[in-house]
């Protein structure tokens, strides 16, 4: 008796263990919503009868649910899938080895699939853009796993011309939020898309469409492009590194990234440029100003142009709260009258990374940025130096670049 009130004593402390488990579970997710879209789909299956092949149409319904609050797994997976209480139980531990489940949040949404009894088939969640979670039942058995979405992918190929700014303009010729911010970001380094666009720029580039089913899933990679800004023509063409990553360069096999970035910020214009001979606003005296002024309102973000590490941050006198980075190479770039400084001493950061915020601390007559680069420890000026490009085409990759300028300058052109 004692023997078997120990198991059955066990037995309990083991449910209630993973009932535990289940419910810790239970915070991530919602009810699915009862506003559901469902549609049918058909699937023709040949099936081998003695001398002949049948042609046998399946119906499944697929149903799209979208995540509320205040429900668990557990109940979902019982309740809209009608799966048993023991194998909702499995099912979950069995999603936990493959995919944290706790991860999918409210207003994200499943594709279930039943048959046309009711039955539950499978149901899929796309974990990100190119990962999809996918259970399957087989007979009493479920099977998941972490797939890579699949695509339909169509090259597309739109030009334009600048009429006002780059993005309500690239908007009028059909470009993605997405495919836009790409654009801007292959060609920062040689074009400053805060203050040089011009009316009348050109872009024009080359990109996938990607598509799912049938629908359209949205843009895939820029695979060439070309901006031309005040005269200057810029081209950049993908090539995919070793590891997958997407590198881009130019004709000569340059890579478009370069060590330091045009501007630090989103400025509203330059309210004083690199000069030897400027009269001080504050001091009235005549003296030499080799930095930019870049005025902005107070709090606007200042972002780091470069990887690099933090050689000074604080107060610096008449700099005001003062940040100063070594890019490496000879470079190095000074941030000053700063409302807020966001790294200390020794901190180090990549390009882009957020450093501070724009103030009017120090020696100053309203809120600005004050920014300088030295190269090899002199001051020059931040707009019109040429800093170093990134990591050249391997030579093993030269043939796939001049294979992709072959295949579209005429396009970009």
């Amino acid at each position: 008796m004692e023997y078997m009130r120990l198991i059955r004593k066990r037995n309990f402390l083991y449910r209630g263990i993973v009932l535990l488990t289940i419910l810790s579970l239970a915070l991530f997710v919602s009810i699915f919503s009862s506003e559901t879209s469902a549609h049918e789909e058909e699937v023709l299956k040949i099936v081998d009868n003695e001398d002949k092949q049948e042609e046998i149409k399946i119906h499944f319904v697929v149903d799209n649910y979208t995540i509320q609050d205040g429900d668990t797994p557990l109940a979902i997976f019982q309740n809209q899938m009608s799966i048993s209480y023991e194998g909702s139980l499995l099912l979950v531990k069995q999603i936990q080895d493959v995919f944290d489940i706790t991860r999918i949040k409210k207003g994200s949404s499943f594709k279930i699939t039943k048959d046309t009894d009711g039955n539950f088939v499978s149901f899929s969640y796309d974990i990100n853009d190119k990962e999809e979670l996918v259970v399957k039942k087989n007979d009493t058995e479920y099977t998941v796993n972490r797939n890579l979405i699949v695509f339909d992918i169509k090259q597309s190929t739109i030009h334009g011309v600048v009429e006002d700014s780059l993005y309500s303009s690239a908007l009028k010729f059909g470009l993605t939020d997405r495919m836009i911010m790409e654009i801007a970001s292959v060609f920062a380094w040689d074009v400053d898309f805060t203050s040089s666009i011009r009316k009348g720029d050109v872009f024009s580039l080359v990109f996938e469409n990607k598509y799912r089913e049938g629908e359209f899933a949205g843009t895939g990679d820029l695979i060439a492009a070309r901006f031309v800004n005040d005269g200057n023509d810029f081209f950049a063409y993908l090539v995919k590194d070793e590891k997958g990553n997407n590198k881009y360069y130019n004709e000569e096999g340059k890579a478009t990234e370069r060590l330091l970035l045009k501007t630090p910020l989103n400025f509203k214009r330059i309210s004083s440029g690199f000069s030897l001979n400027r009269k001080h606003p504050i001091l009235g005296t005549f003296q030499t100003h080799r930095a930019i002024d870049f005025a902005a309102d107070t709090g606007t973000p200042v972002e780091t142009v470069g990887d690099g590490t933090v050689v000074y941050a604080g107060w610096n006198g008449a700099y005001g709260n003062f940040v100063k980075i070594d890019h490496g190479q000879g470079f190095s770039t000074a941030y000053a009258h700063l409302s807020k400084i966001y790294v200390s001493k020794g901190s180090k950061v990549k390009q882009g990374d957020l450093i501070g915020a724009v103030g009017s601390t120090g020696r100053s007559t309203g809120p600005h940025l004050h920014y300088e680069m030295y190269k090899n420890g002199t001051l020059v000026n931040p707009l019109e130096v040429q800093t170093p490009s990134g990591t050249p085409i391997s030579e093993s990759q030269k043939p796939i670049l001049q294979k992709n300028i072959e295949t579209f300058k005429e396009q970009l052109l």
